[in-house]
């Protein structure tokens, strides 16, 4: 049967997992007929909990290391949760938190890992998301947000990274929006209202597949 794959994207503090979840309940009561899957990268629950032990390490970690604890992730929850989505009978949408284009965008156009070996150590990852929506927030929003949660030490949630994620997330290269279906979503406004503007974008897409 279909089953369609939409990702969640955009810089830290820009409201990916309230919007996704608000997406799920809005999706739902207009697609009685569709099962929504909601899952998250890197996958916490799973081999994901290397990953965030690494983001709070206060020792030296190597990019290659990063990297190469993403792609096991990327890799478990695609055998684990989208390939048994894509093989079911039933009529499936997945609202997932993040992909591959995340781990491109942090360890390579931000970070030092070359995105040739970048691509080869993740290419039996095979799921590429059928819409990706990069959720834009204001920079000054973005800062606050990162100010009001104080979520512990992470190395990634600095000021100068977030400036330069914001940077890349919203000047993304052309091949990679293409690759990955990316369109962009104003997401500086009431939560609810961003998630029924990403719902109507997502309802297009369902239509579409699920003729």
């Amino acid at each position: 049967m279909p089953a369609i794959v939409i990702s969640i994207d955009g810089p830290d503090f820009s409201g990916k997992s309230t919007i996704a979840n608000l997406l799920v309940e809005v999706l739902r009561k207009s697609n009685k007929n569709i099962i929504f899957k909601r899952t998250e990268l890197p996958s916490i629950l799973t081999t994901g909990a290397f990953t965030k032990i690494l983001r709070n390490s206060m020792d030296h970690v190597s990019s290659e290391v990063f990297a190469l604890a993403y792609a096991a992730d990327h890799v478990h929850h695609y055998e684990t949760v989208i390939k048994p989505v894509k093989e079911s009978k039933e009529n499936f949408a997945v609202i997932q938190e993040r992909s591959l284009l995340s781990t491109y965008i942090y360890q390579s156009l931000i970070g030092k890992t070359d995105l040739k070996w970048l691509r080869e150590i993740n290419r039996f990852d095979k799921n590429v998301p059928d819409l990706t929506l990069v959720l834009k927030v204001p920079a000054e929003e973005i800062h606050k947000r990162s100010q009001l949660e104080k979520r512990g030490f992470d190395k990634f949630e600095t000021t100068e990274h977030l400036d330069k994620e914001l940077s890349v997330y919203y000047n993304l290269p052309q091949d990679m929006v293409e690759e990955f279906n990316v369109e962009y979503i104003d997401a500086g406004g009431d939560a609810e209202n961003v998630a029924r503007a990403c719902a109507e974008r997502i309802q297009k897409e369902i239509q579409s597949k699920f003729k």
